[in-house]
């Protein structure tokens, strides 16, 4: 009787338990990758909510799943890039991203990015090129810009630098939401993370 009453009470309370963990705010960004519908930022700053994601392929293959989060949902690029605010890209890898296939695009995502201000902003890119590693399967890596405090790189929730400057945060957010006539970048992934 005694063991019964003990089973049935352990099933009770793992049943409670499996509905809390479904009913966590989550989207499945595909297969094998859940992404937060919210990023909580440190030190009591408030939350981040999910503005889009969108799927980084090449030669057909998935690399990462990447994710935009606001304080408030934006299709507009122009605003999100240019804004003073919170917010944060991150980046879930569905493959290896050898680092030296990831340095070149970074380094050429920033041409690109920085724009005229390139040279203005060498030595903050040259800090961040240095950051990068290799990436690995279900690796997370983020970039949240906090006003006042610059852009936090982390990789697997490790800050690896704190780049200070807006500027910086444009030029780095820009590789993925920039909409130029001369540069699309990479459209699907770009219209993803807007939510378009």
């Amino acid at each position: 009787m005694f063991k019964k009453n003990w089973a049935a009470k352990v099933l009770a309370i793992a049943s409670v338990m499996c509905m809390f963990v479904i009913s966590i705010p989550a989207v499945q960004a595909s297969d094998d990758v859940v992404i937060p519908e919210k990023i909580t930022l440190d030190g009591g700053k408030g939350e981040l909510v999910l503005n889009g994601t969108g799927t980084r392929k090449k030669f057909g293959f998935k690399v990462y799943e990447g994710a935009l989060y606001l304080q408030a949902k934006s299709t507009d690029s122009k605003k999100i890039i240019e804004a003073d605010e919170p917010m944060a890209i991150t980046m879930t890898w569905k493959r290896q991203g050898p680092l030296d296939k990831t340095t070149d695009v970074y380094s050429d995502g920033f041409k690109y990015g920085a724009g005229p201000n390139y040279d203005a902003q060498k030595a903050n890119i040259d800090t961040f090129i240095k950051t990068l590693v290799k990436a690995e399967k279900q690796d997370i890596w983020k970039y949240i810009y906090i006003p006042g405090e610059g852009t936090s790189i982390q990789y697997n929730d490790k800050v690896a630098a704190t780049i200070a400057g807006l500027d910086f945060k444009k030029a780095l957010f820009s590789i993925w939401l920039l909409e130029d006539a001369t540069f699309t970048g990479d459209e699907v992934l770009r219209k993803g993370m807007l939510g378009k």
